[in-house]
């Protein structure tokens, strides 16, 4: 069969993501032995015209779509993405296509059910797509009942008429490399610095409160075979000349002595990498995975430390402590390693006293130059623990299953008031970036700042160009007048 696979994801900030989820499924799909084609997006100026030019050329039998997220993630004043991905790709694709449109991706693998009636679509694969829509595409091709497989959720007659639990692929060793640069055009990824992703593993065997991987990954961990891993990676540096890589797992120190596997076979081809990781657990860091990180030449390191109080890291279900954070602290700083740390206020034991003793003690540990990312409050999506206690306490607090954001409001502190609390600490000290500021900025802006790092310090993380403005900003005073007006404002609106 001709399949053609959309790319649906358009958001570029900070960094233009790969469809890494989606090459994988096509690489499946085409080594199966069907006829594959990808478009990509996420650069289009016209989508409707992209997506009828490719229809009319290609001809395919069946077409898949890749929804990456539901929304920005940014936890406060969230961007709805799926409203955006409706107008801009469905509805334009339902025009001029009859046949059948398969919706998957991590979000799909959160709230299938509810993005089928959301887009007035009939087939969704949750979770692991690379046999699952294999098997759609075969049945459909021998006219075969499609009851039954793993991970599909069909929709007929505006009714749900089946939600099977996700196919996980057991052994992801058997599986073809994704080749993205195979499907996709790299070149303008690589012009703002978007690295290629790597996964090492699947699933997840944490248990927080707020978090979805679970859902959509699995509550096991999926290991692949650390030499598979640097078999890929050589072979993307071969055919591409490409040598910036992040590992995208959720947790990517996690087992930690699978963690070190990885890093000593890659560092045994001497391939002269820059490397990057999403999330380093502070639950599982010792020296000997941060000199292995130095050996394979780490540019950057992104820590998921939320909090830095005791109360508030066990109503987050986290598997690690405060003291685990100095430690990681310690052992990360006297690397060199520059390093982005992650906070998320608004736990179920969120208070004032709680958030001054996060922020003094992330601003104590974290260097000068380290960036701290906070998040402003929690979004419950459906299947975490933590929709289920807004549930608890309000039944009708969702009409949609959480499809549309929602945050969680601790008993402590109001959602407002932690914004406040946050936004004041961020104009004292530069090092501090809000996702949801970040996600208002203009697409030119993030060319430009890129072009200046590409320029100064080609080897320098992103953000290092965000906290030198914002140094620069106290230094001349520009700060001083921002904190005025952010008073003014907050005084008036309060009023």
């Amino acid at each position: 069969m001709k399949v053609l696979m959309i790319n649906s994801n358009r958001y570029k900030l900070p960094v233009p993501s790969m469809p890494f989820g989606l090459c994988c499924v096509a690489s499946a799909v085409e080594h199966a032995g069907h006829e594959v084609r990808v478009l990509d997006l996420c650069f289009s100026k016209k989508t409707g015209r992209d997506i009828a030019d490719t229809i009319s050329e290609f001809q395919p039998d069946v077409v898949g779509v890749g929804i990456r997220n539901i929304d920005t993630a940014a936890h406060y004043n969230t961007l709805f993405q799926l409203g955006a991905v409706n107008d801009d790709v469905i509805v334009p694709l339902k025009k001029i296509f009859s046949g059948p449109i398969v919706i998957g991706g991590p979000a799909v693998g959160i709230s299938g059910v509810e993005m089928l009636s959301f887009f007035d679509l009939a087939l969704a694969i949750r979770g692991d797509g690379e046999i699952a829509m294999v098997e759609l595409l075969d049945r459909l091709q021998n006219k075969q009942p499609l009851e039954g497989i793993g991970g599909l959720v069909r929709r007929k007659d505006g009714e749900i008429v089946e939600d099977n639990l996700p196919l996980r692929v057991i052994d992801l060793d058997a599986l073809p490399f994704p080749r993205q640069h195979h499907f996709i055009h790299l070149k303008p990824y690589r012009k703002l610095r978007a690295p290629i992703q790597i996964q090492t593993k699947r699933g997840c065997e944490l248990g927080c409160t707020y978090c979805t991987y679970n859902t959509v990954e699995g509550h096991k961990y999926r290991l692949r075979d650390p030499q598979r891993v640097a078999d890929e990676i050589e072979m993307i540096v071969k055919e591409t000349g490409i040598k910036h890589f992040e590992f995208s797992d959720s947790t990517f120190n996690l087992p930690l002595d699978h963690a070190k596997k990885v890093l000593k076979a890659i560092n045994a081809r001497k391939m002269g990498l820059d490397l990057q990781i999403m999330g380093l657990n502070p639950g599982a860091v010792d020296e000997e995975l941060i000199q292995l990180m130095q050996e394979n030449n780490f540019k950057e390191i992104q820590v998921g430390v939320e909090s830095c109080c005791d109360a508030v890291l066990r109503s987050l279900g986290k598997n690690f402590r405060k003291a685990d954070i100095l430690r990681t602290a310690e052992i990360v700083r006297a690397s060199g390693i520059p390093v982005m740390w992650h906070i998320m206020t608004g736990g179920p034991a969120e208070s004032e006293e709680t958030l001054k003793e996060t922020f003094d003690t992330i601003l104590q540990v974290a260097s000068g130059w380290d960036m701290i990312v906070v998040m402003n409050a929690v979004r419950a999506y459906k299947g975490s623990h933590i929709s289920g206690l807004m549930q608890q306490e309000n039944p009708g607090c969702t009409s949609d299953n959480f499809l549309s954001p929602l945050y969680y409001s601790p008993s402590n502190i109001s959602i407002r008031a932690m914004r406040i609390f946050n936004k004041r600490m961020a104009l004292k000290h530069p090092r501090m970036l809000f996702p949801d500021e970040v996600q208002r900025v203009p697409f030119i802006l993030l060319k430009i700042s890129t072009a200046v790092m590409r320029l100064l310090a080609p080897h320098k993380p992103w953000w290092k160009f965000n906290i030198f403005i914002n140094k620069m900003l106290k230094v001349t005073g520009i700060n001083i007048l921002r904190r005025m007006v952010f008073e003014y404002t907050h005084r008036k609106t309060a009023a």
